[in-house]
């Protein structure tokens, strides 16, 4: 069950591809998206379902590209959100694989797999928004200063990523 969901996921990953433009170079790089996605998802391995989630983001930004789009926040975010919940899909069945998991277990995985998704829906929306506002301020600032302020916006994540990797879980209770 978990491996039909996630090749769902991988699937979804290449739809926005090629609903952009469904030329010869997206197809082919949507076709191997699916072929090493789905070899990941089969092995149920995540660094296979990484380097496939990398060619449907490849995929995608190639689109972008040729089709000159412009930017279109909802896509990239559920294109980001696709790619967490498929990464901590692929990376739980694979810890769990064999093993007899309640229901209770699993709905208790998506709530909290949901939160994270909810969590970078909020912050890339706020930093969107930020960002906006920092191109108003910045119109005719010369490239260091925007250099320096993309920096610290730099800094300030990847802080914020290690502080959630770094946290201590508390110990769980049996009820």
């Amino acid at each position: 069950m978990m491996r039909l969901a996630a090749a769902v996921l991988v699937t979804a990953l290449v739809i926005p591809a090629l609903a952009l433009r469904p030329s010869p170079p997206i197809t082919w790089l949507a076709a191997a998206t699916l072929v090493v996605g789905g070899a990941g998802v089969v092995a149920l391995s995540v660094p296979v379902v990484t380097a496939g989630a990398s060619l449907a983001v490849i995929a995608y930004a190639l689109a972008l590209l040729i089709v000159e789009a412009p930017f279109g926040p909802v896509a990239a975010i559920a294109l980001g959100a696709t790619l967490v919940l498929l990464l901590a899909l692929v990376h739980f069945a694979g810890r769990i694989h064999g093993a007899a998991i309640s229901l209770r277990v699993i709905a208790s995985q998506l709530r909290q797999w949901l939160g994270i998704v909810a969590i970078g829906v909020a912050a890339a929306l706020g930093l969107g928004a930020g960002g906006a506002l920092l191109a108003v301020m910045l119109r005719g600032a010369t490239l260091p200063v925007v250099a320096a302020v993309a920096t610290l916006g730099a800094v300030i994540t990847v802080a914020g990523v290690l502080a959630l990797l770094t946290r201590e879980d508390p110990p769980m209770t049996r009820p």
